[in-house]
């Protein structure tokens, strides 16, 4: 047993206090959970003693001594003790007091953040020393990653306590709306903000989880709000529509024979645009053929008058009839 000892500031012997003892306020002061303090007093030969202690447990007296463990609850305690001369004579009992002394330091409750975000954990109070997990001796701590976060820290007499917390680091929610693109006529694309959200916000005013856009240069935005309360942001550019680019891959010839396959100048690329409309010219600049609004039958090497054209290259004329863009021009080869 570690056994402090302190003399009780008063003598039993005398009826009053002495100037040094008017300079004091407690008897001793002790931290929560300090055991073995030893407290004496100097008494006549023969004497017997009476003590007394609130908020602590004397477990042992030895008559003009005694040792006591204090509890964990920090307070201001009496320590009474009185002295009975060996003919039974009591004196006036004597009383100080002790000062059992602890930082009152509260984290609080466990605490959440999301991903990225960083955390102050200040303690309320003030005191005079501060010791983190990581042995860092700030007055507050700055938190990230998952885990205990811990303190211990001291009053002004160097009574210590600490607490902990645990910070739970959740994970964005997925949010990934693809690649930018480009859409042209009546093409249109839905666009996914994932399973990860319970709110949905989008730059179009929409609150979905997936949504419908259409051909438009314009920058689409998505927040997307999880079950947690975390943020995820993505941003997706829909391209203008540039014919030139879409067109720049398309078939330039076919082989009208009767094998079926490429029988006809099909082309995908002017599928969007339902007002389409395709002219073909021989090698004078006679018109040999031209479609319906929207291409729906492609050209199969038949000319307007009902004839099998020669194998030869063509020039052709694609009106996307959008009254935006120009004519697509061009060749194409028909062999056979």
């Amino acid at each position: 047993m570690n056994i402090r000892k302190y003399i009780v500031i008063f003598s039993v012997m005398l009826a009053a206090w002495t100037s040094s003892v008017l300079a004091q306020e407690y008897v001793a002061i002790v931290c929560t959970g300090a055991t073995g303090m030893d407290y004496s007093v100097q008494g006549s030969v023969g004497s017997s003693f009476v003590w007394s202690v609130t908020g602590g447990v004397i477990v042992e007296d030895y008559g003009d001594s005694i040792i006591v463990d204090w509890g964990n609850v920090p307070g201001v305690y009496d320590i009474r003790v009185q002295e009975i001369s060996n003919y039974g004579c009591p004196a006036l009992p004597k009383s100080g007091k002790v000062l059992v002394s602890a930082p009152d330091i509260v984290l609080g409750n466990d605490l959440e953040i999301c991903q990225g975000e960083i955390i102050e954990i200040d303690p309320t109070g003030n005191f005079y020393s501060y010791l983190w997990q990581d042995n860092s001796t700030a007055d507050s701590f700055l938190a990230s990653t998952e885990g205990y976060i811990r303190v211990e820290v001291s009053d002004q007499y160097g009574c210590l306590l600490s607490d902990s917390l645990y910070l739970t680091v959740h994970p964005l929610p997925f949010v990934d709306l693809g690649p930018d693109t480009s859409l042209c006529g009546t093409e249109e694309a839905f666009l996914d903000a994932g399973q990860d959200g319970v709110l949905f916000n989008w730059s179009t005013g929409e609150g979905s989880r997936e949504i419908k856009i259409y051909e438009g240069g314009k920058t689409i935005w998505v927040e997307v709000t999880d079950e947690n309360n975390c943020v995820s942001y993505d941003t997706l550019t829909v391209i203008p529509c540039s014919p030139e680019e879409r067109f720049k891959d398309m078939p330039t010839a076919f082989t009208p024979n009767g094998d079926g396959k490429n029988d006809v100048w099909r082309i995908p690329e002017v599928e969007p645009f339902p007002a389409v409309v395709i002219e073909i010219f021989d090698r004078w600049g006679k018109l040999v053929y031209r479609s319906d609004p929207g291409y729906s039958d492609p050209w199969n090497g038949i000319s307007q008058d009902g004839r099998e054209m020669p194998m030869d290259s063509y020039y052709f004329v694609i009106d996307l009839g959008d009254n935006i863009s120009e004519p697509i021009v061009g060749t194409v080869t028909l062999i056979k």
